[in-house]
This record gives C-alpha cells, sequence and structure tokens, in this order.
C-alpha cells in the first residue's frame, strides 16, 4: 500500500506541475495576412486650470501631463514596430473651455504627424530628452468640458453605428479608405488608438452637446442613460452617444489619470480642485475622483482592452505611473504582487528597502490594510498575470 501511495502521490504532484505549466500563454497569433495597413494614434491632453497644481516637488500637473504624453507616444509606436505594424500616424489635441465650441479643442498637430513632431510639441527630441522650449497651449487655464472634448475626438475616430452595428455616418478619420495591392482593391485595415492624459473631472459641458448628462455614481455597467459617462463610453464605443449597442468598435482607449496620491488625492469626498469651475457647471453633483477612476478603469479595460494608470506621487517623491494595485509593475494585479506586499506588511516605508515603496500603493508611508484593500479591489486586471 505505501509503494502505491507514493505513486499515487508521485502521479499528483506530475499532475499539478503539468497545469501549472498548462498556465503559461501560446505566443500570440502572427498578425492577419494583410497586416496593418495604418494606425492612428489619436493623443488628448487635458490643459485646464487645475493642471497648474503642483504635482511633485519639481513638476506641475501639467509638465507632469507632457512627460506622460510623451512617455505614451513613445511606448505605442515602440510596440508597434516590434508587432510589425506600421509606424503609427499621430494627432496631438488639447482642451479646455478656452478653446472654440463645440469640441473646446485646440488641434496642436492633426493626422498624419509623426511621434517626432508630437514630441516636439510637448517639449521632447525624438528620443524623449526635453528641448527648452513646448508648444504655448500646453499651459492650464480656463475649466474641464472632458465630455465634450471626448465626445468630438470619439467623432475623428469611430464611425456612427446603429443599433445592429451598421454605419450610419463615416466621417471618422479614414474609415471607408481603400487601398490597392497587387491589383486588388480592399478596405484599408486601420488600427485605431486614443490616449487621454487628464486630471480630470466632467464639469463645464454645456446642456446642447450631444454628451451632456448628469453624473452617475454607479459602478461602469449600470451607468444611467442621461449621464455623460453612458453618452461618453457609448460615443466611443459606437459613434452614437445615444446608441446601447455594445459591440467593440476596436478602438483602443489608453487612459492616464494623474492626481497626487489615494490620501491626499481620493478622499472619500475627495474632488479635482474645482478653483476653475465656477460659473460654468449645471452639474447638481459634481463628479469626485473615485467615479473618474470607476470611468476611466473600465472605459480602458472592460470596453476596449486599453491600458489604465494612475500617475501619482509615491512617499518618496518620486512618480509612480502603473495599473492601481500593481505593486511590481508588472503591468497586471496578481499573486506576485499580494507576495510583495505580505513581505512589507506592517511597516514603514524606507529608502533602506525600495521595494517596500512599491507595496505603498496609496503613498502614505505605510504597507498597510489601506494598500491591502487597493490590491484586493484591482485583483486580476491589467491582463494575463
Amino acid at each position: 500500500m505505501k509503494n502505491t501511495s507514493s505513486i499515487l502521490i508521485g502521479c499528483a504532484a506530475l499532475l499539478v506541475s503539468s497545469a501549472v505549466l498548462a498556465q503559461v500563454p501560446p505566443p500570440p497569433p502572427p498578425p492577419p495576412p494583410s497586416g496593418v495597413d495604418e494606425y492612428n494614434v489619436l493623443v488628448l491632453v487635458d490643459v485646464t486650470g487645475s493642471m497648474a497644481d503642483q504635482h511633485t516637488a519639481s513638476f506641475t500637473k501639467m509638465e507632469q501631463a507632457r512627460i506622460q504624453a510623451k512617455d505614451e507616444i513613445r511606448r505605442i509606436r515602440d510596440l508597434a514596430l516590434a508587432a510589425g505594424k506600421q509606424e503609427p500616424e499621430y494627432a496631438l489635441w488639447a482642451f479646455d473651455t478656452g478653446f472654440a465650441a463645440p469640441s473646446y479643442i485646440s488641434h496642436v498637430l492633426d493626422f498624419p504627424a509623426t511621434a517626432a513632431q508630437a514630441l516636439a510639441q510637448l517639449g521632447f527630441d525624438a528620443n524623449g530628452n526635453a528641448i527648452s522650449t513646448h508648444n504655448a497651449i500646453f499651459e492650464p487655464s480656463n475649466a474641464t468640458p472632458l465630455a465634450a472634448s471626448g465626445c468630438f475626438a470619439a467623432g475623428t475616430l469611430v464611425a456612427n453605428l446603429d443599433m445592429s452595428g451598421n454605419v450610419l455616418d463615416a466621417q471618422a478619420y479614414e474609415w471607408n479608405k481603400n487601398i490597392t495591392v497587387a491589383g486588388v482593391t480592399r478596405r484599408a485595415n486601420i488600427s485605431r488608438h486614443f490616449v487621454l492624459v487628464t486630471d480630470g473631472l466632467e464639469n463645464s459641458t454645456p446642456s446642447d452637446n450631444e454628451c451632456y448628462g448628469t453624473t452617475s455614481a454607479l459602478g461602469y455597467t449600470n451607468f444611467e442613460t442621461g449621464s455623460w459617462q453612458y453618452k461618453l463610453r457609448s460615443k466611443l464605443l459606437t459613434g452614437n452617444a445615444a446608441s446601447v449597442y455594445t459591440a467593440d468598435s476596436g478602438l483602443v482607449v489608453d487612459i492616464s489619470l494623474i492626481f497626487q496620491n489615494y490620501v491626499t488625492g481620493l478622499s472619500a469626498g475627495g474632488y479635482e480642485s474645482a478653483a476653475y469651475s465656477g460659473g460654468m457647471s449645471s452639474y447638481t453633483t459634481s463628479p469626485t475622483l473615485s467615479q473618474a477612476l470607476t470611468f476611466f478603469k473600465g472605459l480602458s479595460t472592460v470596453s476596449t482592452k486599453g491600458v489604465f494608470k494612475t500617475v501619482t506621487v509615491a512617499a518618496d517623491g518620486t512618480v509612480a505611473s502603473r495599473v492601481p494595485g500593481d505593486v511590481d509593475y508588472s503591468g497586471c494585479v496578481g499573486n506576485a504582487d499580494y507576495s510583495e506586499l505580505v513581505q512589507w506588511y506592517g511597516q514603514q516605508v524606507s529608502t533602506a528597502h525600495p521595494h517596500s515603496y512599491w507595496a505603498d500603493l496609496n503613498g502614505d508611508g505605510w504597507v498597510d490594510y489601506s494598500d491591502y484593500t487597493i490590491l484586493v479591489s484591482n485583483w486580476g486586471t491589467g491582463g494575463i498575470c
């Protein structure tokens, strides 16, 4: 019996080992034969008044936003080239109520700008190094018409679909573009990518705008049809702010939300700086940063398979740009993050142990239950761990 038991135990261990190995994902499939003919990336940067607030001891939120936009442009370019795609074409826009209605957008660069051209407008060379000047548009002022500006950007990237997914209005940039390869004409395979860099909370979209609405305090999948969150989500998914059709438009949305940290920038009643929204808003309730997290995280990771990052300030004053809950900066939240957090649990962060700063998810200088709560609430996000 002992020998039989030993054999059974050995077999069980082998099966477990095989199961662990089986969890390793296979390599991605090769690209379709036609490849990607064009890759369009629209970068929309918040230049509203609250972006003048300090983010670190050295940088304002606006300066941090330029850095983050720069990093996203270079990241997307490098990923595209590594995957064998065409080098992306860029548009770079800024938004606040100081620009003309109904979009409240300044077209710094329109398609088909290069990465180098976009980086220069932000104040960086082609390698991402800071240069002496940047476009004067990237200076904070006025209020935050996030719904209106996002709605306009969506119309540039996504064709208007009906309830069955049929195209009603194809005014989006090069939506109907055809190309001819080896004598065969076909519709171009165009990848579309929307990057939003903001500290942002809707506070000034006028009532005559298609994405105007009340602020929903509900979860991402339960937004009321009259809320601006529902309308902007629908516009990005279908090209129609009033549509309930939920098919994937193919658009990828990446969002970088810039705020101080989970303690000073996300208290239970914490609001974005409202200094520039007075007299501009007809909202009965101003959105909180918690509601912003719900909307932005859902839009990027649930609806469009994009990336959501919080750009916060760690206890040591360094900027931490990562998926919420991602202790080890791997891009996803799972067992490895839990193991790292447990190692420092109950301890004050210390420069003698740099990884303790990783586990301090809320930036308050301690690794404690608050950090554990952030980890658990974001468990499984960010892709395969």
